[in-house]
């Protein structure tokens, strides 16, 4: 075949094709029920292209779809774990309320915290507070969770003379200090204003030491302190006037190879001894402060500071080497309005010089007895006036104003809640949030109105019996609160750390979640109005109906064929108790047993039987030795009968041998020998007889 004729009969073939193509049924032809004949179509083997794919496909556009795709993607990973965080910070009991209810508020402060162990520097917290806070209460517990989060050790700043000790931390003093405060009675402030991050301060005038010392012997503790100890960095705050001259001496401990042990190792014995520790650093680079700093080669818990020379002291601090310090600083009788009579300067240079960055204000307790509509103004400008004091000394670090708690005062015999108390919960919570500082509410903490009478009736008590103060107990428990509250947004700080979401991203969180939560119950309405009244809520009042009349039908049944439950009742004629007659035995005695039918009286005459030497058996049993008691009496008029024939018959035998001549003087003796071997005789079967008589039933007590 000619390469003319090929290409004809290829071209006539696919036209012949082509045709069949457009001739055959599109759906077939049925040739039988299982067998059908199809042929392809045009559009089956040239399909037609689309359109829209001849357009061009703009690159970005699918790379801002594909990231499209992955936000949404994530943001529905991480919208149950905000909607968690979200519900708490809205609704949570122990919440903060945070200006502009930013959850974000802190996140400077746990930068600073974080970074606290990377530079090795110390973090403050000091923690202002009413006589709420004496003895280191809420304080210490405090401390010690923030301590065992980001490091950390020792009691923080303590005033040079301490009146109230604490119970974490021994202090004393001794030598020229003398005490001057802010917050107490006139004739013990000062005739300045120099008073130092405390409130107080301690002049000087010659020499003075200071002790520090981890308590160990507090029996009443409520908590483990294992972190009030450890102390590394040691600070003393002293005026800028006068002169000073410093010394510390502190608990060293050493350890020497005294031999070897058993197993070839090495004996080490541990000694600890008080050294000096080498000159401190001073920094004086301030105007009207000079700090001494003392950084140990060795932790220890007991240090002594020597001061010598006049000036004065504000604070002594004895911290660990990185980590945070919560200073506790009780002001009993205080209501926090004495900030802005502190100078400024030296505020603002302690401040610096221990590193704070957290101010912690609870007060209003005091305020709430005198508190009215009349004073509620002033009350909120004067609280303004302290917060904006801490502020101006201390810009960068976070305020956080604690509210009162819930307290009580006895009306009409029962103990009610101060009238004035959400009053004052309510304007002090308004100042804090609109000078920029974070809110946090015991009364709501505890519970509301009423919460104290339940805090002081639980067992152990939480409060005292005042109604108003928490016991060590309640201030622990209360520091828990506090502490679990802040650790909750510092997980919210870790868990945006993890998933870089920056504040843009956190916003368009909230958008998705408020888009998830309005969609949800558009579609929710739908189903819900035609359950009820769909017929198949008939079904399950007639199906549970049948099967509890069928099914406990059957486990009753069971019960009562399975007969092996009633066998040991028909094998009662075994005879097995029958055949245990060596029990019985003891019952057939029934001569043994007839006295315990007096059984009330048998478990004291045992008692006596042991009791028999005191001889006390007659008044314990009168009925039952009345016998013994007529045997007796018996006993005594037969030695008497036999006394007096022994007389008589002795007299009878003297005169008979007075009388008869030619006896000899041998024979009245041996006929008084016998006649009192007669009378003994008779004595002895008398006796006998007589025990025999009473006797018979307690030998038979005896021989039981």
């Amino acid at each position: 075949m000619t390469p003319k004729k090929a290409l004809i009969t290829i071209i006539s073939l696919f036209l012949v094709l082509g045709f069949m193509a457009i001739v055959f049924p599109t759906d077939g032809i049925n040739i039988s029920e299982t067998l059908s004949l199809r042929f392809p179509s045009l559009a089956d083997v040239f399909p037609v292209a689309d359109s829209s794919a001849n357009k061009k496909h703009d690159p970005e556009d699918e790379i801002r779809a594909m990231m499209e795709a992955t936000r949404q993607k994530q943001f529905a990973a991480f919208a149950d774990s905000l909607r968690f965080y979200e519900d708490f910070f809205d609704s949570g009991k122990t919440r903060f309320d945070l200006p502009n209810n930013d959850p974000t508020w802190f996140d400077r402060f746990f930068l600073h915290l974080q970074l606290a162990s990377m530079d090795s520097s110390v973090v403050h917290i000091v923690h202002y507070g009413d006589s709420q806070l004496e003895e280191d209460r809420i304080s210490s517990t405090i401390r010690e969770d923030l301590q065992e989060e980001f490091g950390g050790a020792g009691p923080g700043m303590l005033p040079p003379v301490l009146k109230i000790q604490p119970q974490t931390t021994v202090h004393w003093y001794r030598g020229a200090l003398e005490r001057f405060i802010l917050f107490g009675p006139k004739d013990e402030e000062a005739t300045h204003s120099r008073y130092g991050p405390l409130a107080q301060f301690a002049n000087l005038n010659g020499t003075a030491v200071i002790g520090i010392k981890r308590r160990l012997d507090r029996k009443d503790r409520t908590k483990v302190y294992p972190h009030a100890g450890g102390y590394a960095t040691i600070k003393v705050l002293a005026g800028k006037r006068g002169r000073l001259k410093v010394k510390l001496d502190y608990d060293r401990t050493f350890t020497t190879v005294v031999g070897l042990n058993p197993d070839s190792t090495e004996k080490i014995k541990t000694s600890v001894k008080m050294v000096e520790a080498d000159p401190p650093v001073v920094d004086s680079s301030y105007t009207k402060l000079n700090v001494y700093t003392w950084k140990l080669p060795d932790t220890t818990s007991s240090v002594k500071i020597t001061l010598t020379g006049n000036t004065e002291i504000y604070a002594v601090s004895a911290d660990g080497a990185y980590g945070v310090a919560v200073d506790n600083v009780a002001m009993r009788g205080s209501s926090g309005t004495i900030f802005h009579r502190i100078d400024s300067e030296l505020l603002a240079e302690s401040y610096k010089a221990m590193n704070a960055k957290l101010i912690m204000m609870e007060y209003g307790g005091n305020m709430v007895p005198s508190i009215s509509t009349s004073n509620i103004d002033y009350i909120k400008k004067l609280v303004t006036r302290q917060i904006l004091a801490i502020q101006k000394a201390n810009p960068d670090a976070d305020i956080i104003f604690i509210g009162p708690a819930d307290m009580e005062r006895q009306s009409d015999g029962r103990w009610k809640t101060y009238p004035a108390l959400r009053m004052t919960i309510a304007a002090l919570r308004e100042v804090a949030l609109e000078n920029g500082v974070a809110y946090w509410d015991m009364h709501r903490v505890m519970g509301g109105n009423g919460t104290m009478s339940k805090w002081v009736k639980r067992e152990p008590p939480l409060g005292f019996t005042d109604h108003i103060h928490f016991t060590r107990r309640g201030a622990t428990h209360m520091g828990d609160l506090f502490s679990s509250s802040l650790r909750m947004y510092y997980d919210f700080f870790k868990f945006r750390g993890r998933h870089n979401i920056s504040d843009k991203k956190l916003r368009d969180l909230r958008n998705f979640n408020d888009s998830v939560d309005t969609k949800k119950p558009v579609a929710a309405p739908a189903p819900t109005p035609k359950k009820p009244v769909a017929a198949p809520a008939k079904k399950p009042i007639t199906e549970p109906a049948k099967k509890p009349i069928t099914a406990p039908a059957q486990p009753v049944r069971k019960p009562i064929a399975e007969q092996p439950v009633r066998r040991p009742a028909a094998e009662q004629p075994t005879r097995r108790p029958a055949a245990e007659q060596p029990v019985r035995k003891p019952a057939a005695e029934q001569p043994v047993r007839k006295p315990t039918t007096e059984q009330p009286v048998r478990r004291p005459a045992a008692e006596q039987h042991v009791r028999k030497p005191v001889a006390e058996q007659p008044t314990r049993r009168p009925t039952a030795e009345q016998p013994a008691k007529k045997t007796t009496v018996r006993k005594k008029r037969q030695r008497r009968d036999d006394g007096d024939t022994q007389v008589k018959r002795r007299k009878q035998d003297v005169n008979r041998t007075q009388r008869t001549p030619g006896t000899t003087g041998d024979q009245p003796k041996r006929k008084v020998r016998k006649k009192k071997l007669d009378d003994k005789q008779k004595q002895e079967s008398s006796t006998n007889s007589s025990r025999k008589q009473p006797t018979t039933s307690t030998t038979r007590r005896e021989k039981r």
